[in-house]
């Protein structure tokens, strides 16, 4: 559909990203198909069961958009690996972003990214909310972390131009986030609004880099973060609703012509502070081409309610609207043709297998002068948190196990399950348990972000027992644990990544 044969409420409805609570969509989600013509979908992991499930419902959700509003859908899902990941048991699945760029390897990225992408478009998924070009310069940062590629500017350049290589090459659109940079703040934006110190220079020379640098690649689209940065914006708007950023910057400064998008304007970052109506008018009169409210389809109604509102008052113009739906169409038409294309044949246990074999690659242990194994003796103890969703963007954690019980199943010994943040109690608890044992093997989950953690590391490492350590996540852990210690960062706490420790405890 051309956009001069659009109604208004069409043009509108392609503006929005609405999402559902349940595995199904209910009667709220179909009247803003419906009704308000709304053209596309973000779906998490409690939209989905399994493999058919998913393809049915993506298929489902393609048919019924592509009828009402007469525009192909954009069926999008964040599955960036390891520690984000929406796709159900049976997929091949890649590591995290940090636990890539420890290999080295940009081959084995671009060929996981491929994988990615076709494992997504035979489901029915189109766009992927990835990859992740923030810096993680602030190894306090509790949303970015392994999420990122790293802390190096250019290392994050190369990582994310192969990730990208390999979506586009696999047949799906993809998204660089989040724009100017989310790795410089010790700030969750799910729950507040972070505050990005960095000079005009600094943001040239870090935070900007691998942005430009895919942009001239040929990224598609560029994610808008919900942060406050003074030195691009002196008023006090997060980078979504500022015009100096996405225009003055991003479109004119930048010289990119894909695709702007928010992230999801629900989070508190917007919706504590602005108010996500508000917010919304602000980031499509900012410059943003599609908006992302990605759980409450009310929410949603309201949202497209304000905007017209808006349109009729004057705080939008009906130029910026067409704008918006032209980067939407143009990217549309863009799929529609990568769509048509056959893609590679590849079985899902080639796959998988491929999968494994690159998780494989990112974890050994990573102190110098350290055997490569550790001896855990006739009776060991292990320690390790409960599973725990440190921060909303991350896959839901089935309680159904933990790090200190798996690992007893697999090498006898004694198991220590302790809370995210232990107090004195639990720290003596762990104490008590490792004295007469062989070793102590601890496990921390973003230790470094827990006073409680790093006291019970601090504690443990004057024990005068053998003892290793297990980074669940963030390899900043290991700092604590200091050096001479055997010690090992698994870039997510799963089973899987659990399961690679056999080879180094004996």
């Amino acid at each position: 559909m051309k956009i001069e044969e659009m109604t208004l409420q069409q043009k509108i409805g392609q503006l929005f990203v609405v999402g559902f609570p349940e595995r199904e969509p209910d009667d709220a989600f179909f009247e803003l198909v419906n009704r308000y013509k709304v053209g596309n979908v973000i779906l998490f992991s409690h939209n989905v069961e399994n493999k058919e499930q998913l393809k049915q419902l993506c298929g489902k959700l393609h048919a019924k958009i592509q009828k009402t509003t007469g525009v192909l859908p954009f069926i999008t899902i964040d599955e960036e690996g390891g520690v984000v990941s929406r796709l159900p048991e049976g997929c091949a699945v890649m590591p995290s972003a940090m636990a890539q760029a420890y290999t080295g390897n940009r081959n084995l990225m671009y060929q996981g990214a491929k994988i990615t992408a076709q494992e997504l478009k035979e489901s029915g998924i189109n766009f992927n909310l990835a990859p992740v070009l923030d810096i993680n310069s602030n190894s306090e940062n509790p949303v970015i972390g392994v999420r990122s590629f790293g802390e190096n500017p250019e290392t994050v350049t190369q990582c994310g131009k192969a990730v990208m290589r390999g979506y586009l090459d696999g047949g799906i659109l993809c998204a660089g986030k989040h724009f100017p940079g989310h790795g410089d703040t010790s700030v969750d934006s799910h729950l507040s609004l972070p505050v990005i110190e960095r000079s005009h220079e600094q943001l040239e020379s870090r935070e900007l880099l691998p942005f430009k640098e895919l942009i001239k690649e040929g990224l598609p689209a560029v994610t808008i973060a919900h942060v406050l940065v003074p030195a691009l914006e002196p008023e006090k708007i997060p980078c979504t609703m500022s015009r100096s950023v996405v225009h003055g910057l991003l479109r004119a400064k930048l010289g990119f012509q894909g695709l702007i998008i928010s992230d999801c304007m629900e989070m508190n970052a917007i919706k504590e502070f602005y108010g996500t109506e508000a917010g919304t008018v602000a980031a499509l009169a900012a410059g943003v081409d599609l908006i992302f409210i990605s759980h409450t389809p009310s929410l949603a109604k309201s949202t497209i309610l304000e905007v017209m509102r808006a349109l009729e008052d004057g705080r939008l113009s009906m130029e910026r609207i067409d704008d918006a739906v032209s980067h939407v169409l143009a990217q549309k038409e863009n799929l529609s043709v990568s769509l048509q294309v056959e893609g590679e044949k590849s079985d899902t246990k080639a796959r998988i297998k491929f999968a494994d074999e690159f998780l494989k690659k990112t974890i050994s242990p990573q102190n110098e002068n350290v055997s490569e194994v550790f001896y855990l003796g006739k009776n060991p103890v292990f320690v390790g948190p409960v599973p725990s969703r440190v921060t909303l963007a991350s896959s839901s954690i089935p309680d159904a196990f933990d790090f200190s019980h798996e690992m007893q199943k697999r090498f006898g010994g004694e198991a220590v399950c302790i809370p995210q943040n232990p107090d004195d109690r639990e720290i003596e608890k762990v104490l008590l348990a490792s004295r007469g044992k062989s070793a102590l093997v601890l496990a921390t989950l973003n230790g470094h972000l827990y006073a409680g953690q790093k006291k019970l590391i601090e504690a443990v490492k004057k024990e005068k027992i053998p003892k290793a350590f297990v980074a669940l996540r963030n390899p900043y852990d290991l700092e604590i644990s200091g050096e001479g210690y055997f010690g090992v960062t698994l870039y997510e706490y799963s089973l899987r990544t659990i399961g690679e420790l056999k080879k180094y405890f004996l």
